[in-house]
């Protein structure tokens, strides 16, 4: 049985979009959309995406004098740690790539720390 956060917090940004778009706050609802299909999808990077979002929601709240888009900001962002979000959206990891290969090992052709020695430099 899949975990309710997984389903619960797509929606709850679904909600937001709407609530933004109805706001005539056009990048914001655009992005909480996207952001919202990212979770649902489960993509690599939605954790990140949905971070960015409840930042920028956060700034705007504070600045804009709007306490209820920042307790909402925080409300998401705490439901974001809770264990079942995070098997479904795992952190970033440094050198990780999406789809799990593993990165490139830089070739001998370049700019790196041995290309001076082939060519005699130490």
């Amino acid at each position: 049985m899949r975990d309710p956060i997984v389903l619960v917090l797509p929606v709850v940004l679904v909600i937001y979009a709407v609530v933004a778009l109805a706001e005539h706050w056009w990048l914001s609802g655009l992005v909480a959309v996207v952001a919202a299909v990212l979770l649902w999808r489960r993509h690599p990077r939605a954790r990140f995406t949905a971070y960015i979002l409840l930042s920028a929601l956060v700034l705007r709240g504070v600045f804009g004098h709007s306490w209820r888009a920042v307790a909402f900001a925080l409300v998401v962002l705490a439901l974001l740690q809770t264990p079942g979000a995070r098997r479904a959206w795992p952190r970033l990891t440094p050198g990780a790539r999406p789809g799990g290969t593993p990165p490139r090992r830089p070739s001998a052709e370049g700019n790196g720390p041995s290309a001076g020695a082939r060519m005699g430099r130490p």
